[in-house]
């Protein structure tokens, strides 16, 4: 497959995303939501400060960063091939196969991705410490696992490798300790917030990974 082959299927599926996720936040605007658990929080919980410590932070970003890396270098590589031997060092020769598997793999996560981000009103790339009165994601992915967007970008450190040939991304799932470390801090943080809610929630939901019921 080539780099302008895999550039244009990233293109499309952002730009196809992109404009399904504007039609959502402007015209839709959560009207998908089926009764929503709504929290109201004290003044004490909105002088917090948000969860999670540097190390994680640092971490998660690193996680996001490298991916966005990814697709970067994809774009110098499909738009000038006399960049090609400057990026020799991190590209990996798959099979063909093993790129459409990873195309088709890619297209799947950021779907997911996307829909973890409309199901969610008060999505953040990193948590912040939400508005005096917010709702509490539960619907969509989040009724499968509590932090699909965190899974959706660590399987995408995969998915890129597998569908680029580049082995950067790989370099990423040494930030999924952060990622866990940040997203159990966003859960204490939540049930301090709201236990009541989110703890019935917590029960019934896996932090990555669909519950086998």
């Amino acid at each position: 497959m080539t780099s302008q082959t895999k550039l244009l299927i990233v293109a499309m599926t952002w730009a196809t995303l992109f404009v399904l996720y504007s039609i959502n936040r402007f015209l839709i605007r959560g009207r998908h939501l089926t009764r929503p658990s709504k929290v109201f929080l004290s003044s004490e919980s909105l002088s917090a400060k948000p969860p999670g410590t540097l190390p994680s932070k640092v971490g998660v970003l690193f996680v996001f960063i490298v991916n966005i890396i990814t697709i970067i270098l994809l774009l110098i590589d499909a738009l000038s091939s006399s960049i090609d031997p400057y990026l020799a060092p991190v590209k990996v020769s798959l099979p063909l196969w093993v790129n459409v598997a990873g195309s088709i793999l890619f297209v799947i996560d950021e779907i997911w991705g996307f829909f973890a981000m409309v199901f969610n009103p008060n999505y953040t790339p990193l948590y912040k410490v939400p508005p005096h009165q917010f709702i509490l994601a539960t619907q969509g992915p989040y009724g499968l696992m509590r932090h699909p967007r965190y899974a959706s970008e660590a399987l995408l450190n995969i998915a890129l490798f597998l569908f680029t040939g580049i082995w950067l991304p790989l370099i990423g799932l040494i930030g999924w300790v952060a990622v866990y470390h940040q997203a159990r801090a966003e859960e204490n943080y939540l049930m301090m917030l709201a236990e009541k809610e989110y703890g019935e929630y917590r029960k019934k939901t896996n932090m990555f990974f669909p519950k086998l019921r």
